[in-house]
């Protein structure tokens, strides 16, 4: 589904992702501080930025380096500063500086009075030497343009396994030295380094889906010098890293239960939710019909079976947006099963037609953070190196999940011919921390279940489980929830084994 939000952005020259610097941070030495100045970028005015030379390989901290790029919003109440607060948005492949800007959202103002915010993007991603598998964007776009997001026919698999191969021969001919550390091995290194430049003794780190595999990875490698850790959507840290497909498998299913509690919703929602009344039969309905091909609607277009997956995926992420997707859906059902022309004239505000890669937003991704996301997974998560497997893994995933199994199955079918790398992190999970980690999240999370971060909280050596009862990736609209980021974030406080928060905003309002 990764790729259906993937959007053409401004053509870029490749660039060398590596260079040659003595006065790198290096974890056999003392890293150097940050050098701040005021950020220059447009949607960073206001900020301060840096950037921080890392050894490329940490086995040679004295060889090639690579550039962290990262913006900071100031403690406000700097004589009071605790320290700072390193936050990753997850991914792989999201850039983290733009962070800064969303921190209303992440901490309280007590939080954000006490602490600088850190937003990084890790190595290989946005403004951190970005890996290219393409010169331009509009190759990328051909190139994704001959995938389909759930491939049904004969043609449409073999189309995409093709052009898979395809994306991972131009990945390898064109990234360059940085394909082969891209590991989250190396991110959680990366970190530790960042926080000597900042001069903290101990690391305070937010981490927010992929995240939590960051800092999951930190907490074993250097486990004495966690001082908070919050892990917010969690992955399973040691079913992601060693039984990728299984955990495919189980992530598919995350979606199915997030958009089952989706439906019954809307049910329970009566009028305030567009769809309701059989809200699961329609929808079901709806998802058949496109599975046996496209639907035209007069004026506006063509609608696909991607399209629908994509974008139920991409709703279940905010609980505030449950009412406009219900709206959406039962527009479409009664476009594709109904007159559109009686429709028009009941007055029924029809929906615009779909962009070519369904309806998620179009800033959603760039392809250059597509690249990066199968740089990591595909060297952190080993699949099966056969592509002709995978046919039969989306058939067996789609019995089981029949609206995400299969897009689920194909989505990183890439990795099945990527080229070998083995610098990786996979255990073991267990090391205890100086400090207790705080593991936090909602129970209809589609893309990392509650299932999740109940293993992860068993895996890791010394951690706390805070489950949020709500919909949405990641925790949100909690007042509960924040009150005990704060508490944990300034003084270590944690909650109650088996505390669970409410969520305070339902999903389907009265209006």
């Amino acid at each position: 589904m990764r790729r259906l939000a993937v959007r053409v952005t401004a053509a870029l020259a490749l660039v060398s992702a590596v260079a040659v610097a003595p006065q790198a941070a290096s974890a056999s030495g003392t890293a150097p501080p940050f050098s701040w100045s005021a950020c220059t970028e447009p949607l960073l005015i206001g900020f301060d930025c840096a950037t921080y030379e890392v050894p490329l390989d940490h086995d040679r901290p004295r060889g090639a380096t690579t550039t962290i790029a990262l913006s900071r919003r100031p403690a406000g109440d700097p004589a009071h500063r605790i320290g700072t607060i390193f936050v990753n948005p997850g991914g792989p492949g999201g850039a983290g500086r733009n962070m800064v800007r969303a921190a209303a959202r992440i901490a309280s103002p007590e939080v954000l009075a006490r602490f600088d915010l850190v937003g990084f993007d890790p190595r290989g991603i946005g403004g951190s030497d970005p890996i290219q598998c393409f010169a331009t964007d509009a190759e990328a776009e051909a190139l994704f343009a001959r995938m389909t997001g759930v491939p049904i026919t004969r043609e449409q698999i073999a189309g995409t396994l093709a052009a898979n191969r395809d994306y991972t021969a131009a990945c390898a001919d064109n990234i360059g030295p940085l394909l082969g550390h891209m590991s989250t091995l190396n991110v959680a290194k990366d970190l530790d380094l960042l926080r000597q430049g900042a001069g903290d003794d101990r690391l305070t780190y937010i981490g927010y889906s992929y995240g939590t595999l960051i800092g999951a990875t930190y907490a074993n490698l250097f486990p004495t010098r966690v001082r908070a850790v919050i892990l917010d959507g969690n992955v399973d840290p040691d079913q992601r890293t060693n039984h990728r497909l299984a955990n495919k498998f189980e992530r598919a299913g995350g979606f199915e239960i997030a958009l089952d509690g989706f439906l019954s919703e809307c049910d329970k929602a009566g009028a305030a939710c567009a769809l309701s009344g059989g809200a699961r039969a329609k929808f079901d309905r709806l998802r058949d019909r496109l599975r046996e091909g496209p639907v035209e609607i007069p004026g506006l277009g063509t609608i696909t079976l991607d399209d629908l997956t994509g974008f139920t995926g991409q709703i279940l992420y905010n609980v505030a947006s449950f009412p406009d997707a219900a709206q959406q859906i039962q527009e479409v059902y009664d476009l594709v099963f109904g007159d559109p022309d009686a429709l028009r004239a009941a007055g029924v505000e029809l929906p615009s037609a779909p962009p070519a890669r369904g309806w998620l937003s179009d800033d959603a991704y760039s392809y250059t953070s597509t690249d990066a996301s199968f740089a990591v997974n595909c060297v952190d998560a080993p699949l099966p190196r056969n592509p002709a497997l995978y046919p039969g893994f989306a058939a067996a995933f789609e019995k089981a999940h029949p609206t995400f199994g299969r897009a689920e199955a194909f989505s990183e079918v890439g990795c099945a011919t990527w080229p070998k790398i083995t610098e990786a992190y996979d255990g073991p999970w267990n090391r205890r921390t100086a400090k207790t980690v705080l593991v936090v999240n909602p129970t209809y999370d589609p893309a990392t279940r509650l299932d999740f971060a109940v293993r992860m909280t068993r895996q890791l050596g010394n951690a706390r489980l805070l489950t949020l009862d709500g919909f949405g990736h990641t925790s949100n609209y909690s007042a509960c929830v924040t009150s005990w980021y704060t508490r944990y974030l300034l003084d270590g406080d944690l909650p109650p084994k088996g505390t669970r928060c409410a969520q305070d905003r339902v999903p389907f309002p009265v209006v």
